[in-house]
């Protein structure tokens, strides 16, 4: 089962850019009848997570009134993705479009998400289609722009000099990693406005901000570590662990060095606050990790001011971002096979 390729992912979006229709409204019309859609979650014994996911999936179903919507998740918990598509095919579905709740693309996206489709569209006599992972769509950036800003805006102003920014990614093995996280990271950086994506929804998301220094780092799988980068952050990282950072083993070498070079080097001051935002979807284990790495820098640097920004959470943001992905594979459905 393959994804949208690039080219038609962006002339779809290029398509809706130039629409005045809300993305329920412009989703909407290309679902039919016999056409259902399916939210995939990555599933967790969390009863944060599991609950955030499903609220999710009812607001999708919300904002798509008389589409058949069903929730199927990978791993950990049910109902699997198996079972909600029998679900789907009971309420007289033909035709499914399958968008998954991933930030990025990565192994689950590509790999096992794909064949627990395919598996469960034979056994449930539907024609299954995979929309994309979310990665750097405007709702998607918008709501982090909003989080941010939420967690600002309750604080004293610095220069931006003075405060540093951390991201933090649940993290891959997939090599396209850390590409991603940075072009997301970047995004959420630019001072383009994207508030025509969603007026309503966040209100606080067009506060430019441009941190004096930042860093990357992964939970899990990848790196820079969640460790490293706070460390980098805090100035409290060697030359050689930076450059460890940023060139073993990875296979983007130039773009790599030339961050290694613009990077602020150790002797640079230290930032009087450091802001970590975990760009994670919903509640679990690996944003209670984030949580409790902050609280030993606290303790560790009680000289730095360390902020945290809420992980995206179940917004409508993200329903609106799920319904985008959807429409473009809805779109294609006829077009384009398994």
């Amino acid at each position: 089962m393959k994804p949208l390729s690039t080219a038609a992912e962006s002339a779809l979006v290029v398509m809706e850019q130039q629409s005045s229709k809300p993305v329920e409204e412009w989703a909407a019309q290309f679902f039919s009848g016999t056409r259902g859609m399916l939210v995939v979650g990555h599933g967790t014994a969390d009863a944060t997570g599991s609950s955030e996911t499903l609220a999710v999936a009812r607001l999708v179903a919300q904002m798509l009134p008389g589409v058949p919507v069903e929730l199927g998740f990978l791993e950990v918990i049910g109902p699997s993705i198996g079972e909600a598509l029998l679900q789907l095919a009971a309420r007289g579905c033909r035709e499914v479009v399958a968008a998954p709740l991933l930030l990025f693309t990565a192994g689950h996206a590509r790999q096992d998400v794909p064949d627990a489709l395919r598996e469960g569209a034979l056994a449930a006599g539907v024609v299954v289609r995979q929309a994309e992972a979310l990665g750097c769509l405007p709702e998607i950036v918008l709501l982090a722009r909003q989080r941010r800003s939420e967690a600002l805006a309750r604080l004293t102003p610095l220069a931006s000099a003075e405060t540093a920014l951390v991201m933090v990614g649940r993290g891959s093995s997939d090599p396209d990693a850390l590409r991603q996280l940075q072009a997301f990271t970047a995004a959420t950086l630019d001072s383009t406005d994207l508030s025509q994506y969603a007026p309503r929804y966040a209100p606080l998301a067009g506060q430019f901000f441009q941190p004096g220094r930042v860093e990357i780092g992964f939970v899990t799988a990848a790196r820079p570590t969640l460790a490293e980068a706070l460390a980098a952050a805090a100035g409290t990282a060697s030359s050689a662990v930076r450059e460890k950072i940023f060139l073993a083993g990875n296979p983007f070498p130039t773009i790599n060095r030339r961050m290694l070079d613009e990077h602020p080097k150790p002797s640079d001051p230290v930032p009087l606050r450091i802001i970590v935002q975990p760009h994670l979807l919903f509640g679990g284990h690996v944003h209670k990790q984030v949580l409790e790495a902050m609280n030993c820098c606290r303790e560790q640097h009680p000289d730095i001011e360390w902020v945290e920004v809420d992980r995206l959470g179940p917004a409508s943001l993200v329903a609106a971002a799920l319904l985008r992905r959807a429409g473009e594979a809805a779109h294609t459905f006829d077009s384009c096979g398994i």
